[in-house]
């Protein structure tokens, strides 16, 4: 009796694996993408005056390159329209030479496309960044006033590696991972500029 249900189950797991179409060619895996010019900042502007805006740009065409030279499409990994969403940091050179991360408020940031949600945790501040898909480019643009003179830098989390900047996106078909960093940062992915 055992047998039969064995084999009884094993027939059927065998006949719905078989006659089962495809949904797609991505079947639930994991996608990375290594593409370093997905974010600038406008003008590359290194040196700005007190109460001057430092424009940040992010641009992401919908079709990029997998890490093994296939081409890949963003939107099969969202949802119709979804955007897509990633941080970034902002920190401050302080006294004894180190950089300390730093919480912006809304009043020190001017959304001009997609949005931006400052995250005023005193623990854990960072800007969370929404894109909108347009003419099949993933957009961000926005600025970033800083009223206190000194050395900032924005970038993604200073213990990741290489100072990479990861954006992911993920449904049914798998999990696409972006690493990039910001157009003309440093080696440790960081963009600094100096206010005055």
């Amino acid at each position: 009796m055992k047998i039969t249900s064995a084999i009884l189950l094993t027939t059927i797991a065998l006949c719905a694996g078989l006659c089962c179409p495809e949904e797609d060619d991505y079947n639930g895996h994991n996608y990375t993408v290594e593409n370093d010019a997905l974010l600038s900042v406008e003008g590359n502007v290194s040196t700005l005056n007190l109460g001057d805006t430092l424009y940040f740009e992010t641009a992401i065409s919908d079709t990029q390159s997998k890490t093994t030279n296939e081409n890949i499409s963003i939107s099969d990994f969202t949802q119709s329209g979804e955007p897509i969403t990633y941080s970034l940091l902002v920190y401050k050179l302080n006294s004894y030479g180190n950089f300390d991360r730093i919480t912006l408020n809304d009043d020190s940031i001017t959304t001009i496309e997609g949005s931006v949600f400052v995250v005023e945790d005193p623990n854990n501040p960072y800007l969370q960044l929404k894109t909108v898909l347009t003419e099949n480019t993933y957009k961000n643009k926005f600025g970033v006033t800083v009223l206190e003179a000194g050395t900032y830098y924005i970038g993604g989390d200073y213990n990741t590696y290489n100072g990479k900047i990861g954006i992911y996106t993920t449904n049914e078909f798998g999990t696409l991972n972006i690493t990039t960093k910001i157009v003309n940062s440093n080696t440790e992915g960081r963009y600094i500029f100096t206010i005055n």
